[in-house]
């Protein structure tokens, strides 16, 4: 599987574009839309979790093998709201034998909103075709 036939399974449903792509380094951009929001009228943190882990395994991509996520956490640090565009970078920080650890932080406006590390379990080899 190429990495963009990976990015788009990964992010088919979250309206994501993908702004940068290295070994071990991922930027993806999206805009909040009313169906990522809670009753509050700010992105859900389950919305914004699920953008994470999801990014975390498109860096693990990028390094050669396919991974699932042994354990997560994230700190979420201002709201985000409707329509808010923003940015998600994904940093291979860690490549051990059979885990990998990812940081990732999304930012609006320059600011940072929430960051999040994901230790990752290698499954498998990336077989391109």
């Amino acid at each position: 599987m190429s990495f963009d036939e990976f990015f788009n399974v990964t992010f088919e449903f979250r309206d994501c574009e993908l702004i940068k792509q290295d070994k071990g380094n991922v930027v993806i951009k999206t805009i909040v839309n009313k169906t990522n929001v809670n009753p509050y009228g700010k992105a859900h943190g389950g919305y914004l979790y699920t953008l994470c882990d999801s990014l975390a395994g498109v860096v693990g991509y990028t390094l050669g093998h396919y991974y699932v996520t042994l354990q997560a956490n994230i700190n979420y640090m201002k709201a985000v709201n409707l329509n808010d565009e923003l940015y998600l970078e994904g940093k291979c920080i860690h490549e051990g034998g059979t885990t990998a650890v990812i940081e990732i932080e999304i930012k609006n406006n320059d600011a940072s909103v929430a960051k999040g590390q994901f230790t990752l379990f290698k499954i498998g080899e990336v077989e391109i075709q």
